[in-house]
This record gives C-alpha cells, sequence and structure tokens, in this order.
C-alpha cells in the first residue's frame, strides 16, 4: 500500500546544524474507520468530538482543569504491609513520577479520604448487570475527582471484574485498575475510580511490580493513551537493544506474560520515558501563564521544536491523494556523526489523531450500545484526517533534564496520540 508523507517543516532552531529529524512511518497501516480501537501513540485518550461536547471544544484533548487533581483513598489498609498511611506513601510516590515531569503542568494532592473503608460489603455485583457502591465512588461524586481504593482482600477487584478476579493468580492483569468516569462537556475530565488489589501488595518483592501497574494507571488517569514507540521491545523482530529499551515508553498497550516480575523485562519499569514526558506535557504544557503554579518548572513551548507534515494515499501519477488517518508515524533523532536513527530518542503520533475514528452509518444508526453517540469522541474536521503532530508549536529542545543532555533535548517530539 503507498502512502505520501510530506516532508517535515521544522522552525529555525540552534540546534538546526546538530540536528536532523527521521520522519517515517512504523508498524501497519490500520485504518481507523474498520479498526478505531488499534490505532494508538502517546498522546490523549480523548478528543471532544461533534455531540455531547461544547461546540467550541471539537478537536481539543480531554484534561483536567488546570492540570490539578485532588484525590482521596480509602479509609482502610491496603495490606499487612502497606497499612493505610504507608499505602498513601506508595500512591504518592507513584504520582510523582507523572507530576515530577519538568515541562508538565500538572499536580496532584492527596485530599482527604473516602467516606468509608470501601470493601466487599459494600461494593456488590448485582444479578441485573448492575453495581451497588458507595456513593463517594461513583462517577456523580465530582467533589472527590479521584477516588482511589485499598481492596485489602480482593473481594472489590472481584466484584468489578468477576469471580476470582481478586486472587493472586491474577496479579498481572489485575493489581491496579480503573480510569475517567465522568467528562464534561467543556472537554474536562471530572471524576476517576482507581483499585488496587492488597492481594498484590503482600510482599516487598510485589511492590515494584504494583507500582510500575500503579503508574501505567495513573498515566490513564491523566489523560493519556497508549503509545508504539520501539514495539520490537516486544516482538523481539527485530531484537531490542539496550536503546530500544531506553526508549520504550511506559504507556504502551500490553506486556508480555512472561514479563514476572516486570524487571526481567525492563530496566526501570515505572520511570516515564521521552515519549511519555513529552505527550504529558503536550497535555499539561507548562506556559508563561501557568509557571508560577508549578514552582521550579520550565516552559515547554519555548524549549520544543514543533514538526509537523501530513499522510497521503497516492494516486496512480504518485501524487499525494486521500488523506491516509491511522499511521504510526515516528521520529527519531539522527546522530549527526554516525547517520544512525536514534532508538533511545524517538517520539511517535498517528495521522488523524484528532479525527473522529467512525461516526455511524444508516445501518448501526448514530449509537453505541449505550446510546452514546459514536462521533462523541474525535472532530470531524476533514482537515485534522491525515495530520500527524509531533512536539510543541515553537522552537528548540525537548523535555529537559535537569542539565540536559543533546539527546535529552529530544522528549518534546512526541505529538498525541488517538482516540478511543
Amino acid at each position: 500500500m503507498a502512502a505520501v508523507v510530506t516532508r517535515i517543516r521544522e522552525q529555525p532552531t540552534r540546534l538546526r546544524r546538530l540536528l536532523w529529524l527521521l520522519l517515517y512511518t512504523l508498524l501497519a497501516i490500520f485504518l481507523m474507520l474498520l479498526l478505531p480501537q488499534m490505532g494508538s501513540a502517546g498522546g490523549p485518550r480523548y478528543i471532544a468530538g461533534v455531540n455531547y461536547f461544547d461546540a467550541g471544544t471539537k478537536g481539543n484533548p480531554l484534561t483536567w482543569a488546570q492540570g490539578s487533581i485532588s484525590y482521596y483513598t480509602d479509609q482502610g489498609d491496603l495490606s499487612p504491609l502497606l497499612v493505610h498511611a504507608a499505602a498513601d506513601l506508595f500512591v504518592a510516590d507513584a504520582f510523582s513520577d507523572w507530576t515530577s515531569i519538568l515541562t508538565a503542568a500538572v499536580a496532584t494532592t492527596l485530599a482527604g479520604q473516602l467516606g468509608e473503608d470501601v470493601n466487599g460489603t459494600n461494593v456488590i455485583a448485582n444479578g441485573n448487570g448492575t453495581f451497588t457502591m458507595p456513593s463517594d465512588i461513583l462517577p456523580t461524586a465530582v467533589n472527590k475527582p479521584v477516588a482511589i481504593v485499598y481492596d485489602s482482600d480482593g473481594a472489590v477487584t472481584s466484584a468489578l471484574l468477576g469471580s476470582g478476579a481478586g486472587n493472586t493468580l491474577y496479579c498481572f492483569t489485575n493489581s491496579v485498575f480503573g480510569r475517567a468516569d465522568s467528562l464534561s462537556t467543556n472537554a474536562r475530565l471530572l471524576h476517576a475510580l482507581v483499585i488496587v488489589n492488597g492481594n498484590c501488595a503482600q510482599t516487598s518483592s510485589q511492590l515494584p511490580d504494583l507500582k510500575y501497574r500503579m503508574v501505567r494507571t495513573f498515566g490513564r488517569v491523566l489523560g493519556l493513551d497508549w503509545s508504539q514507540v520501539n514495539l520490537n521491545v516486544i516482538t523481539r523482530n527485530p531484537l531490542p537493544t539496550a536503546a530500544d529499551y531506553a526508549g520504550f515508553t511506559i504507556m504502551h498497550a500490553t506486556d508480555s506474560i512472561s514479563c514476572v516480575p516486570i524487571s526481567i523485562c525492563y530496566t526501570n519499569p515505572d520511570q516515564p520515558k521521552m515519549d511519555d514526558r513529552a505527550s504529558l506535557s503536550r497535555l499539561y504544557p507548562v506556559t508563561l501563564q501557568n509557571q508560577s503554579n508549578f514552582p521550579g518548572k520550565q516552559l515547554f513551548f519555548e524549549n520544543t521544536i514543533h514538526i509537523h507534515g501530513t499522510v497521503h494515499f497516492v494516486d496512480a501519477n504518485g501524487q499525494p491523494a486521500q488523506p491516509m488517518q491511522g499511521v504510526n508515524v515516528m521520529a527519531r533523532w539522527v546522530d549527526p556523526t554516525t547517520d544512525l536513527a536514534s532508538r533511545a530518542y524517538a517520539a511517535a503520533s498517528v495521522s488523524g489523531f484528532m479525527f473522529r475514528g467512525y461516526a455511524g452509518n444508516p445501518v448501526n444508526g448514530p449509537n453505541d450500545g449505550s446510546g452514546q453517540p459514536f462521533d462523541r469522541f474525535g472532530s470531524d474536521d476533514a482537515a485534522v484526517e491525515f495530520i500527524p503532530r509531533t512536539g510543541s508549536n515553537r522552537s528548540i529542545t525537548r523535555h529537559p533534564a535537569p542539565l540536559p543532555t543533546l539527546g535529552e533535548r529530544l522528549a518534546g517530539l512526541s505529538g498525541y496520540g488517538n482516540t478511543d
């Protein structure tokens, strides 16, 4: 299948003599009209669409207002190893992996406790497919924006995911789960529920894996989608190098079941990588207007390079034709000495990530099985159907660590991911 990718347009920078940017398509071409769930790249999980959301928000990613998230934890203990106070510290540490990103204007605050010990006696799966649970963990409890449940014996997990799901045997998939479950019409995230399975926190050897899955879940709560950078770490084709692991995002979609403990597969598994850091910064950029609210953080737009282009099918004459949605586009730093594309300094975006994947049809109608319009997520503006974007809107470096290296300056390359 042929495609044309237009040449990238880069604004002038003082690093221009040192950096070449390689843009190419990676993986298979995913036609989002047919397979919308398969196209993802680091960036926003949700994009406001033409239905449900206010007209002026169409095409905007959904985020928490002002990047400020207050969370409330369960009254009970998580496990004998992580009693309530220790569990709160564990949660705060996992959140800090995201909030410590220097160019991301996001902050979390432990604002208090839930009104009860959430457990198997008050979270019940009803026979008709509904659930009974405390009111302050429901999607309507927007006064407690993020509710974190310490499921000490796995009973809540089993109630929500199915009988036996909270058993220790299923910690690989069920140790931490949750998502945003309430959205506003002005494209804001309003509420999220996270369940932490205490059966997966019984020994100190379980805690690294628990934290890894908690950080991934918190990434989703913050509004991030899955990414597709360096997937050869999973596919093993080609065999991954240390550089592949260094660039492999924490927000990849799935792990091999052989990765127990997770450390046998990944180095520093719970740490956000370049694409993760850049994606969160794109959602919550530190700007001149909000920098005073985030002491010690650095401006994002003033410290990144903007890269953008278009992706098309080609006609019989080899000229750009129909826009091509759902192509995973990769940007990598090219070492000016070796002319080799870096595996560590890389970022991705899916073409048409802002465009709706499916708008319904005369046969299926305009709404899904829950009555929600198919096109509530993603813009209907054809101009964004084929555009992947990486980086910020302005110039120079990337997400800098303290005293950033040249390679570290490339972290702003990633754009938004596609919507579910």
